[in-house]
């Protein structure tokens, strides 16, 4: 018999407030009755007569409260570990997608737009990002693990427009162009 001894001795005792809600004690009796080998019917009658269930309030339900708070489960807790890595990887493909069709960021350091010199060879040097190639002029230039670039342009005289290409592999290309006059 797996009944506690506190509601066995409260049924000895006809303590009702002790016990559990009216079907649960029912059980017990019934229970309690085979093992003395009695009639649990004729047991349960005479609870019946003795019990009145106005007399005595309504226990509180053993039913799980639902407002009290958000219950973690193992198969919440699987199912959340599920949901973070489809939207990690949704994620990442999106930062993959973009880094792609995105064209390369391209800084141009010197020399600065629309100026006039008199030399006539003037160093262009710029950064841009890592994985990118440089071209100035249709001539491709190297490109340090850095992402720095530098090359010496030899200037026409009068006015030079000097076009920079920075691309990556299947992305769109950046272009700076550059205006410098060269007088002497």
């Amino acid at each position: 018999m797996l009944i506690k001894i506190e509601h066995l001795e409260a049924l000895e005792n006809e303590d009702w407030q002790n016990l559990p809600e009216a079907t649960f004690t029912k059980g017990y009796i019934s229970s309690y009755a085979k093992f003395l080998d009695l009639d649990p019917k004729k047991v349960l009658a005479l609870y019946r007569r003795e019990y009145d269930e106005s007399k005595y309030p309504q226990k509180e339900s053993l039913q799980r409260d639902d407002t009290k708070g958000y219950l973690i489960t193992p198969s919440r807790v699987r199912n959340a570990t599920f949901l973070l890595a489809v939207v990690g990887f949704i994620l990442y493909i999106v930062v993959q997608y973009s880094s792609i069709f995105s064209s390369p960021k391209l800084e141009i350091i010197q020399p600065l737009d629309d100026i006039t010199v008199s030399l006539p060879i003037v160093e262009i040097s710029g950064r841009v990002e890592s994985q990118s190639t440089v071209s100035i002029e249709g001539e491709f230039i190297p490109v340090d693990s850095g992402g720095n670039f530098s090359y010496q342009y030899k200037l026409e005289e009068g006015q030079n427009i000097i076009e920079i290409i920075a691309s990556k592999r299947l992305s769109p290309k950046t272009r700076i162009t550059r205006t410098i006059r060269l007088n002497k």
